[in-house]
């Protein structure tokens, strides 16, 4: 029996496609709203003032005397310099001539723009992330002194605190266990100043490699208990260790990967890439000139030249304000 309907094209059937751009993920180690205290329009630089406590002020009464009871009031300062930071990016349409892609584009003279197309909003939704996650690297592993330009926009935590002490722990660096993870949870969080010690656990945080962060869960697994567990809030795991959260800092990985802080530096390794950094969530400041640096996204499309242009530009510094308040740990051989 004939065909009703003969074919008469020489196109092959390549399989269907799937109209959708799928992600691979992006890693966020954490908020910057939650785990810092922001300080918006730094321009340039800003002065910032700290006030140390005062005491042993209240001594005993002998009578009348001009004498003083105490130390003076101490006022120090810190700056933020706020690095200038830009991101430039574009997209001609000819990439993806003769693909599928292709059948998505505008027609006619604006066939060039992909600006609300599937390819637009994927380079949005890229440049965003991208922006999020260099701001964490940038704000804990930048150095203005270092070769490469990734890093040069401004002086990170790990170079601020290179000076702060670091407890160091034994263990096998580039494998820690389990054993290794909580004993410097424990070395650090003993061996804080007193004044972090007495910061209450929710307003703290421990700051920690991705691989410590995972050796210390093992620790928790097939246990329970009120000063280490692990509680699931709107499908976000939080860990804690004694009540201080702990957060995984993915962005770390990739600073110690490119470069090699003093931080992670020690006289017993020469370079460590498990540590921890226990400190007060107020005593980090980020400083901006915008309130969200991942918001300050231009696009648009430019019809001389037939692409469409992505651009953003915001300042952005750290600071910390006291040592007391800090206590960073790292494992060694």
């Amino acid at each position: 029996m004939a065909n009703v309907v003969d074919k008469d094209f020489s196109a092959t059937y390549g399989g269907a496609n799937l109209n959708e751009i799928f992600y691979e993920p992006t890693f966020r180690s954490d908020e910057i709203l939650a785990n810092y205290r922001v300080i918006p329009n730094v321009k340039h630089k800003m002065n910032v003032f700290a006030a140390a406590p005062l005491t042993k002020i209240v001594n005993a009464y002998t009578g009348c005397s001009s004498a003083l009871t105490g130390g003076d009031f101490d006022l120090s300062d810190k700056t933020i310099e706020a690095g200038r930071c830009r991101v430039a990016l574009e997209q001609c349409a000819d990439e993806f001539f003769g693909t599928y892609i292709e059948e998505l584009y505008r027609s006619g003279v604006d066939a060039s723009n992909v600006e609300g197309t599937q390819v637009g909003d994927m380079m949005v939704k890229r440049t965003v992330d991208g922006i999020g996650q260099d701001v964490v690297r940038l704000a804990w592993g930048g150095n203005t002194a270092d070769a490469s330009s990734a890093y040069t926009a401004l002086d990170g935590f790990m170079k601020l605190m290179a000076a702060e002490t670091v407890i160091e722990e034994a263990g096998t660096v580039g494998a820690v266990s389990a054993a290794d993870a909580i004993n410097l949870l424990r070395a650090v969080y003993n061996g804080a100043p007193a004044a972090l010690q007495q910061v209450a656990a929710a307003d703290k945080k421990m700051f920690v490699t991705p691989r410590l962060f995972n050796a210390y869960l093992a620790n928790l697994e097939g246990t329970s208990s009120d000063l280490a567990y692990a509680s699931q809030k709107d499908g976000v795991m939080k860990v804690s260790f004694r009540g201080v959260e702990l957060v995984a800092m993915y962005e770390w990985d990739t600073i110690l990967t490119d470069t090699d802080p003093a931080l992670f530096t020690s006289a017993a390794a020469d370079e460590c890439n498990d540590g921890v950094c226990y400190v007060a969530t107020q005593n980090l400041l980020i400083g901006t000139d915008v309130t969200d640096p991942q918001s300050q996204l231009n696009m648009w499309y430019e019809n001389k030249d037939e692409k469409v242009l992505v651009r953003s530009r915001f300042k952005l510094g750290v600071q910390y304000l006291f040592s007391s308040l800090t206590q960073w740990g790292i494992v060694t051989n």
